[in-house]
């Protein structure tokens, strides 16, 4: 009996220790959103940024929707890692880190439930990995475009600067569908040969249009194969998409030369349409 006694009085004690223990109190780190400075030979610095995932001295701390005010459970200076975060294909349901941009880095002095701007304007800039990355890109700014009609493709397409279609500054490229016109089938004319397959692979684009448009890319071998990659549904408002071709790219093991294409076809009772379309930028390493 006096045993049981004395453990009950050791558990007793412990279990007081345990509840007098001091707790961290959080600091937070505030982010209203997000910036992309690109060098003139990596395009347009449009984006879709809209997650930050942050590390604390190496330590993961979450994934936040911006804006954001971000709990971190530790006290003092820290060093503070963002990493951009992104909609894989568009995709609510699919948010990931964009591996193409470079995680973003700051000592902040982190001070118990005080509210510390990541930046003065609170917000994160992001850049392009340096030195590792390959770019071609077409933001209809010069002279012609970098696209090339295919197959039986009798939309029309121009060069516009209207404000009100601009994603950017500079010009935008719109595309007419009619039911005399009704194919948008275009390919590029970038050279994609001898591509990392199996690597990350991407193409950017930003879209606007009543109207859906496929991706996807051409495999050339003895004959030209098309493989579709995705679709974009229609918007009323410019939006970035990361379009994923690592896969498609990755598959096809008889070659390595390929073309993106993009196509939009009326349907039979479809009247007048138009998209517009931005920056494309296909990026490998």
């Amino acid at each position: 009996m006096k045993i049981c006694y004395a453990l009950l009085a050791v558990l007793a004690l412990s279990s007081c220790d345990a509840f007098d223990k001091e707790e961290t109190i959080p600091a937070f780190i505030l982010i209203n959103s997000a910036d992309l400075v690109t060098d003139p030979d990596q395009g347009a610095n449009t984006h879709g940024i809209l997650d930050a995932t942050v590390f604390a001295d190496g330590v993961f701390v979450g994934t936040f929707e911006m804006p954001a005010v971000v709990p971190i459970l530790q006290n003092g200076v820290s060093t503070i890692t963002v990493a951009a975060g992104i909609k894989n294909n568009g995709l609510s349901q699919d948010r990931i880190i964009y591996p193409f941009y470079d995680f973003t880095v700051r000592q902040i002095n982190l001070l118990p439930n005080a509210i510390i701007p990541f930046t003065a304007d609170t917000t994160v800039t992001f850049q392009y990995y340096e030195n590792i990355l390959n770019f071609e890109y077409e933001d209809f700014e010069n002279v012609g475009t970098g696209l090339v009609p295919f197959d039986a493709s009798n939309a029309t397409f121009i060069q516009i600067s209207e404000p009100a279609e601009n994603v950017s500054i500079g010009q935008s490229l719109e595309v007419t569908l009619t039911p005399d016109s009704s194919i948008f089938f275009v390919a590029t004319d970038w050279s994609l040969q001898n591509l990392p397959q199996g690597n990350n692979i991407y193409l950017e684009i930003d879209f606007k249009g009543d109207h859906p448009l496929e991706i996807g890319i051409l495999a050339f071998n003895s004959t030209v194969l098309k493989v579709f990659a995705l679709g974009i549904l229609p918007t009323d408002e410019w939006t970035k998409v990361y379009v994923d071709l690592t896969n498609e790219i990755a598959q096809q093991v008889n070659t390595n030369n390929f073309a993106v294409y993009l196509e939009s076809r009326l349907g039979p009772n479809d009247g007048e349409k138009r998209i517009y379309i931005d920056n494309l930028k296909f990026v490998y390493p």
